[in-house]
C-alpha cells in the first residue's frame, strides 16, 4: 500500500481498460452512432490525418439530431437557452437530448468524454420539468441547462480515474462541492471529459481514454488539462463546462480549441473534494476551478450564480467574498490597457504576434489606451521558472497511481516541459539548487513575493485597468509537442483572473515564415493553417468582476469589428 492509499491491481492494466472502455460503449444509444458513410468521408486514423471535423458539419448530414436539435446546440447561446428554459418555451429533455447527441457524436470524433450518464441526465431534465410546470417558476439560476464537466470533478457513484488505471472502478462516495452547488441552482449534469495523465501536460492523453483530438484539425493538441471540455464546447456539444487551472488547464484548451476560458482569483470557486494526482493538501501554487464556453457572457453567468451563492458555506477553502455588481461601462469609456511585447526569451509565433498586433490596432481605433509591458517588468519568464520549481518539489506527481496498476507512461508525460532558465536569475537559481527543502521553500516564497509587488507597482504607476497578452507563445500545436506554458502559468503564481477570448486563425499565407522557437518548438506554417489564435485578459488579484466585465468590452471591440 503506497503512501496515497494505492493497492497495486491483480489484473494487467490492459483488461481493466478494456473492460471500461466496454462499459462506456454500452451507455450510447445505438441510433447515436455515426453511419459508416461519415467515417468514408474521413482520414483514418484520425490522430494522424488532419480532420477538419468542424468544417464538415457532421451532426447535420449524420442524421442524428433533427433540425430543432441542431438549432438548440448551434443558434443558441448559453443565456438563450437558460431564458427559454425558465420560460418553459425549450423544455429540459428536449435540451439535454440534443447536447447528448451531439456529445456522443464528438466523442466517436474526437474522443473527448470519459463518463457518461444520458439516462440519469434526461430522468433529472424530466424533474425539473415538471418542477417548472407544477410551481411556475425555474428551480435556480442554471434550471434545466446541460453543463459538462472535468473528469476530475466527483460525482457519487461514477469514477474519477482522471487518465489512471489505478482509480478505475474506484466510483466516488460524495459529490464535490461545486458538483452539488450546480445540482441546487438546477443545471442538469450530462458527461464527464478527458484529461492527461497526471493532469500535468497539455495533451489530455491517458491510457484509460485514450487522447483527445482537436475538432479543428485531428493532428493537433486539444490542450490540457482540460482538453475534454475544449474539444466538447468547440463542437458544440457543451453549451458550458467547468474546468480547473493550476498551470493553464483551462485557458490552453480555451486557446486550442477556440472557445472562451476564466480563470477566476484562487478561492472565488469552490474546489473542495475533487480527485487529485498529488496528496491532499499539497498545492505549491493553488488550483482554481472556473468555465468554459462558446460565448464570453456564458463566463460571467456562471461565475456570477456560482459567487452569488456564497460558496464559503460549503467549502472551507472558499473565500467568502460576495459578487459585486459593477456599474455597467458607458460605451464612451476608454480603458488604459497593458499589452506584454515579444520576449527575445519567449518569443511568440508568427500566427500569435499577428494575433495581438490585430488587437491592438483594434483597440486603439476604438480609442483605448495601450501601454506596452517589456520582459524586463513583465517578469513572465522568471514566473514560469518559479512555477516550475515549485510544481517539482514533490517529483512524485502522481506517478505512485501509475506504477501501481503497471501501465506506461505516455509520450507527453515522459517528455516533460521544463523551461530552460535565464540569465535574470541565474544567480538565485545557482544558490538555489544548494538549499534543503525547507529553504528551498521558503526562497520560492520569497521570490514570488518579490514579483508580486513588482507587478503591484506596475499597476499602479501605470494606472492600468487591463493587460492583454498572448495565452501561449504557439497556436495548438501537433500531439505531445506542448512545451512548458509560461504565458498560462505567470499568472497562477501571481493569482491573477484571467480570461481567454479568440481571435482568429492562424494562416499559412499571412503567417508563412516557418521558423524554431526554443523552448516553444518549430512553427510550419503547413502544419497550424486555420487552428484557432487568441489572447489572454487578467487583471489584479481579487478582481474577477473587473476581469470579466472589461473582458467583454475588448472582446466587443474585437470580435463584433
Amino acid at each position: 500500500m503506497g503512501s496515497l492509499g494505492i493497492s497495486e491491481s491483480p489484473k494487467p492494466w490492459q483488461g481493466i481498460v478494456a473492460e471500461k472502455q466496454r462499459a462506456a460503449k454500452k451507455l450510447v444509444p445505438s441510433g447515436w452512432l455515426l453511419p459508416d458513410a461519415i467515417w468514408q468521408g474521413l482520414t483514418l486514423p484520425l490522430e494522424a490525418n488532419p480532420n477538419r471535423i468542424i468544417e464538415q458539419d457532421i451532426p447535420r448530414r449524420s442524421g442524428i439530431l433533427s433540425t430543432r436539435e441542431l438549432e438548440i446546440t448551434e443558434n443558441y447561446s448559453t443565456a438563450q437557452l437558460l431564458d427559454a428554459l425558465a420560460k418553459g418555451t425549450l423544455s429540459s429533455v428536449e435540451v439535454t437530448t440534443a447536447f447528448c447527441k451531439r456529445a456522443a457524436i464528438a466523442q466517436q470524433l474526437t474522443n473527448c468524454l470519459t463518463e457518461v450518464f444520458y439516462d440519469a441526465a434526461l430522468k433529472r431534465a424530466k424533474e425539473l420539468d415538471e418542477y417548472l410546470a407544477a410551481s411556475g417558476k425555474p428551480s435556480g439560476p442554471l434550471h434545466g441547462l446541460p453543463i459538462s464537466l472535468k473528469d476530475s470533478f466527483k460525482l457519487k457513484g461514477i469514477d474519477s480515474s482522471i487518465g489512471f488505471v489505478s482509480l478505475v472502478n474506484k466510483p466516488a462516495e460524495q459529490n464535490s462541492v461545486l458538483v452539488d452547488m450546480l445540482l441546487e441552482m438546477g443545471a442538469v449534469l450530462y458527461v464527464k471529459t478527458n484529461i492527461p495523465q497526471t493532469m500535468m501536460t497539455a495533451d489530455s492523453h491517458n491510457n484509460v481514454w485514450g487522447r483527445t483530438l482537436n475538432p479543428h484539425n485531428t493532428t493537433l493538441t486539444a490542450g490540457g488539462s482540460t482538453g475534454g471540455e475544449g474539444a466538447l464546447i468547440a463542437f458544440r456539444g457543451s453549451p458550458l463546462g467547468i474546468g480547473t487551472d493550476i498551470a493553464g488547464s483551462i485557458r490552453i484548451p480555451s486557446l486550442c480549441c477556440g472557445v472562451y476560458g476564466f480563470k477566476p482569483t484562487t478561492g472565488r470557486i469552490p474546489f473542495g473534494n475533487q480527485q487529485s494526482p498529488v496528496p491532499p493538501g499539497y498545492s505549491p501554487i493553488h488550483p482554481a476551478a472556473g468555465p468554459m464556453a462558446n460565448s464570453f457572457e456564458a463566463l460571467q453567468l456562471l461565475t456570477e450564480a456560482v459567487i452569488s451563492a456564497r460558496p464559503a458555506r460549503h467549502d472551507s477553502t472558499c473565500l467568502d467574498v460576495p459578487w459585486q455588481h459593477l456599474t455597467p461601462l458607458p460605451s464612451s469609456t476608454r480603458l488604459t490597457i497593458g499589452v506584454l511585447t515579444d520576449d527575445t526569451t519567449l518569443p511568440f509565433h508568427p500566427p500569435v504576434k499577428r494575433a495581438l498586433d490585430n488587437a491592438c490596432a483594434l483597440l486603439a481605433e476604438k480609442g483605448h489606451n495601450l501601454v506596452p509591458i517589456g520582459p524586463e517588468r513583465s517578469h513572465v519568464a522568471s514566473l514560469a521558472e518559479l512555477s516550475m520549481a515549485a510544481f517539482t518539489l514533490d517529483m512524485k506527481g502522481g506517478f505512485e497511481f501509475i506504477a501501481s496498476s503497471g501501465e506506461p507512461v505516455v509520450p507527453s508525460v515522459a517528455a516533460g516541459a521544463a523551461p530552460s532558465r535565464g540569465e535574470a536569475m541565474k544567480s538565485f537559481w545557482v544558490e538555489f539548487d544548494r538549499l534543503d527543502m525547507y529553504h528551498k521553500i521558503a526562497a520560492l516564497g520569497g521570490q514570488i513575493q518579490r514579483l508580486k509587488e513588482e507587478w503591484r507597482k506596475l499597476w499602479n504607476e501605470s494606472n492600468l485597468d487591463v493587460v492583454i497578452c498572448p495565452g501561449a507563445q504557439h497556436t495548438a500545436v501537433k500531439h505531445d509537442t506542448y512545451r512548458y506554458p509560461a504565458y498560462t502559468v505567470f499568472l497562477n503564481v501571481l493569482d491573477y483572473p484571467a480570461c481567454i477570448v479568440p481571435l482568429g486563425k492562424a494562416s499559412k499565407d499571412l503567417d508563412a515564415t516557418p521558423g524554431d522557437f526554443g523552448d516553444a518548438g518549430s512553427y510550419n506554417p503547413e502544419d497550424i493553417d486555420q487552428a484557432p489564435t487568441a489572447i489572454q485578459v487578467f487583471t489584479p488579484n481579487m478582481r474577477d468582476e473587473v476581469c470579466l466585465q472589461v473582458g467583454q468590452v475588448i472582446d466587443e471591440v474585437l470580435n463584433q469589428s
